[in-house]
């Protein structure tokens, strides 16, 4: 089930919200806006697209409940309206708090939104023993919970009552497409009983795109190696593909989903052949010069990326190093879609890993380091070369570092510029840590930048944190300090939100009253508000649990809010939030998005003692009206998955999104917008 989140962050009032979100498969907050990057999607061809830095912006308006914002067909949808203004990005718009939201593709809560999830190991927090809402014995810190007995993880009985809870609701003739997508997602994501792929196999063939689709993708999520066969027929769009969707040809929507399909089944099995036969199709897809559809090809290289070989294997190092000559190859070609061949640089990163794991010698590092140098290339690879080296590189790697730096300071493109933050916060290391500090504390830095810096900062020092022993170990009193003192005096609330989660990541505890006062200070801005509960939840600031509460309370109404409060909630150890929140979700005057949220933090938090009050409303549709219902298949998923991230987390971490596509993400109907 998908669900326009970015469109819930742009809507003044609740009152909209049912003709603005496209209800299909779930969804999730990626960020403000509903945006489709220039050239993204729709199936095109892969002509000339628009420059760095100039999104289309569609307008706030879109399908109506249900609709998947898309035809049944799987064919593109109508073009996004043009820009208003002269070709001017139209109007800022309030947000469900009244705050200033931007159609800005360079603002930093797109990248934090996809990356996220590494550094909130959110249900481990929630499921160790920990304080409980109405207590004073919180003692549990971010390192103390690796080995905490998981005491409200969902049991294998738990995962096979849910498991025939949603058979059961997904056979109803009664249940709707969205709460069907929402149970085969569900089962996909418990993955407990192979024999699910019956189920999800005879809805392939469904004249509802949504739900086609959603079965394909289902296949991948529930790591159904007996289904290999049938996403490498749709992706090929063989005669035998055709039959399963009995139909004369297979939409370009599915022929992606299945590739990400297998891209999840090769990342999850050890089987090398199995890793060789996906990587052989899905290098032949990437290569069909009569196939010009970039979604299929950009899918295909994400399959590559998630190959996951075993180095210490024969068989994994041959994969490896076939992969690496064919990306290596198709990287050094000239007359290629530049947007797809940018997917190469990070499926390559990602393979090879950091320093001399694989590239003993360093050339790797050192073409993705030229083609960050060179000037003349397109701001698509210059943004994924940026992110692939701030995967491959290490702090010895001088050459590579100053290249980062130098593009921070004299890039051309201002989104690589942005994404040199992250990456130099990745490699790590004392030059890269002063320089970013140096840039972040001189007033000629670009106002812009300086969020980003911050989060590379706080990247930093997160990972520093977690490289050390389990006694907690200060950040660097330096980049706390600096950050800070910045965070006090900024008065733009968005900056100020970037520079309190990255005091957070920086475990920087003596700014939690600070933050506090912030987040009292803009109780009226949801979004923001939401950003310094989040960093309250990241410092642990479990005596501050009554006043996030109290924002969980009068956020009811605010789903971006109620989301960020709830999960920092939820860091903090707090044991109660779960039943609120299922409290809340019965009640029917929840609009859609307020529905959304609730289901999102449930299953963040992964509390098992959720999971019958959600089955009941599921399975009542006397009681209950379908949206819920549909909502609450969802959290139950989201709960008992088999994994402790989210499942295309894999894909966006780390991704160059403003290389998207529309079965990417956008427009609520992407493989990174499924709950």
């Amino acid at each position: 089930m998908k669900f326009s989140i970015s469109a819930v962050f742009t809507i003044p009032a609740s009152c909209f919200l049912l003709t603005t979100l496209g209800f299909a498969h779930g969804g999730q907050y990626r960020g403000p806006g509903d945006i489709v990057p220039p050239g993204a999607g729709r199936g095109g061809s892969g002509g000339k697209t628009g420059g760095p830095g100039d999104p289309s912006t569609p307008g706030p308006g879109g399908p109506t409940i249900p609709g998947p914002g898309r035809s049944s067909t799987g064919e593109p949808p109508s073009p996004p309206p043009a820009p208003t203004g002269n070709g001017r990005r139209r109007q800022a718009q309030t947000g469900g708090g009244g705050q200033w939201i931007t159609d800005d593709l360079s603002q930093w809560q797109f990248w934090w939104e996809l990356n996220k999830d590494r550094f909130l190991h959110l249900k481990r927090a929630i499921r160790s023993s920990g304080v409980t809402s109405g207590t004073d014995d919180y003692v549990l810190g971010r390192n103390s919970q690796d080995q905490a007995k998981d005491t409200l993880g969902p049991t294998e009985r738990d995962r096979k009552y849910v498991t025939e809870a949603l058979k059961r609701t997904l056979n109803d003739p009664d249940s709707n497409r969205d709460i069907v997508s929402s149970c085969i997602i569900s089962l996909a994501k418990i993955g407990l009983d192979q024999s699910i792929l019956v189920e999800i196999k005879k809805h392939l063939s469904s004249r509802d795109q949504e739900i086609s689709e959603t079965a394909t993708i289902a296949i991948g999520i529930a790591n159904l190696v007996e289904g290999v066969k049938y996403l490498l027929a749709l992706a090929k769009d063989t005669p035998e593909g055709r039959e399963l969707l009995k139909r004369n040809r297979t939409p370009f929507r599915t022929r992606s989903f299945a590739c990400y399909g297998l891209g999840l089944i090769a990342y999850a099995t050890k089987d090398h052949d199995l890793k060789s036969k996906i990587f052989e199709a899905m290098k032949a897809l990437i290569q069909d010069e009569n196939l010009n559809n970039r979604d299929i090809k950009v899918a295909a290289f994400q399959a590559i990326r998630l190959l996951r070989p075993a180095m210490g294997s024969r068989m994994g190092k041959e994969l490896t190093q076939s992969a690496v000559a064919f990306l290596s190859g198709y990287i050094a070609r000239k007359k290629v879609n530049k947007q797809v061949q940018s997917h190469a640089y990070t499926a390559l990163a990602t393979l090879v890993g950091r320093g001399d794991r694989y590239d003993t010698q360093g050339k790797l590092r050192e073409m993705v380091t030229k083609a960050v140098g060179d000037r003349n290339r397109k701001h698509w690879i210059h943004q994924s070369a940026v992110l692939a080296l701030g995967q491959m590189g290490t702090p010895e790697d001088i050459t590579l570092c100053k290249t980062l730096q130098k593009y921070m300071i004299k890039g051309k493109d201002q989104q690589a510029k942005n994404f040199c933050a992250i990456s130099l916060g990745q490699i790590g290391g004392a030059a890269n840590r002063d320089f970013l500090l140096s840039k972040f504390r001189q007033r000629r830095t670009r106002t812009l930048l300086k969020p980003w810096i911050a989060l590379g900062l706080g990247i930093m020092e997160n990972q520093r944190h977690l490289r050390l022993s389990n006694s907690p170990a200060p950040a660097s009193s330096l980049a706390r300090e600096a950050v800070l003192n910045a965070f006090k005096k900024e008065k733009n609330r968005l900056f100020a939100s970037a520079f309190a989660v990255s005091l957070g990541l920086m475990r920087a505890t003596e700014a939690v009253d600070d933050i506090v006062d912030r987040m009292h200070k803009y109780q009226n801005t949801q979004e923001s508000c939401g950003y310094m509960a989040l960093a309250l939840g990241l410092l642990n600031a479990g005596e501050m649990k009554s006043d996030i509460n109290e924002m969980v309370d009068r956020s009811f109404h605010f789903e971006i809010l109620l989301t960020q409060a709830s999960i920092a909630l939820g860091l903090i150890g707090d044991k109660e939030i779960g039943r609120k929140l299922i409290a809340k979700m019965k009640d029917e005057k929840n609009g859609l998005a307020v529905q959304a949220s609730l289901a999102q933090a449930l299953g963040f938090i992964g509390d098992k003692r959720s999971v019958r009050p959600l089955v009941e409303i599921m399975e009542n549709s006397n009681s209950y009206k379908d949206i819920p219902r549909a909502f609450a298949a969802v959290a139950l998923g989201l709960i008992c998955d088999k994994e402790e991230y989210p499942w295309n987390s894999k894909i966006s971490m780390n991704i160059n999104y403003r290389a998207n596509t529309e079965t990417l993400t956008g427009s609520s109907t992407g493989v990174l917008d499924i709950l």
